[in-house]
């Protein structure tokens, strides 16, 4: 970003993706916050299972996410930085760390970054993330609707939306 110093060049930031990549959503965010102009605001919950760590979208307010002070860095460097919730509701995605074929394109990422990451995701219950697996259609909507709602609640009484 730095060597495109461009007005029109910037970066849509999500709130919980760096965790696949394992990166720390709030050093992700201080590390970009300059060149951030949009974001995929959301909350996040992880766990682990065998091959690594479960990582699932969870209604804003109910992750493992300060959002407030995320929200507060990206607008100390943009007062005028967009926030557009993405509430995917769906199983826990799986991320296979400890899998040879996730490493194929973290050829220099440093172990600590794994392990401080698998740390992390032990101190969650891999029972707490949402399942749509047991719901018919019918559930998955109204589940998806109630984590929208449950979202712009928080989203509103608690980090000052409207």
């Amino acid at each position: 970003m730095k060597k495109l110093d461009s007005e029109w060049i910037g970066v849509n930031f999500d709130f919980g993706n760096n965790w696949s990549l394992l990166e720390h959503p709030h050093e992700a965010v201080e590390r970009l916050a300059p060149y951030i102009f949009t974001t995929h605001f959301k909350d996040m919950q992880m766990a682990e299972y065998a091959d690594g760590f479960l990582l699932s979208e969870v209604p804003v307010g109910s992750g493992n996410l300060d959002l407030a002070a995320m929200i507060a860095t990206c607008r100390k460097h943009n007062p005028d930085v967009w926030f557009n919730l993405e509430m995917i509701t769906r199983d826990p995605l799986r991320v296979p760390v400890l899998k040879d074929h996730y490493w194929i394109t973290f050829a220099e990422l440093p172990a600590t970054e794994l392990a401080n990451t698998l740390r992390y995701t032990k101190s969650f219950d891999p029972n707490s993330l949402p399942r749509l697996q047991h719901r018919d259609q019918t559930g998955r909507i109204n589940f998806e609707e109630e984590n929208v709602r449950k979202s712009f609640s928080f989203s509103k009484e608690q980090l000052g939306f409207s």
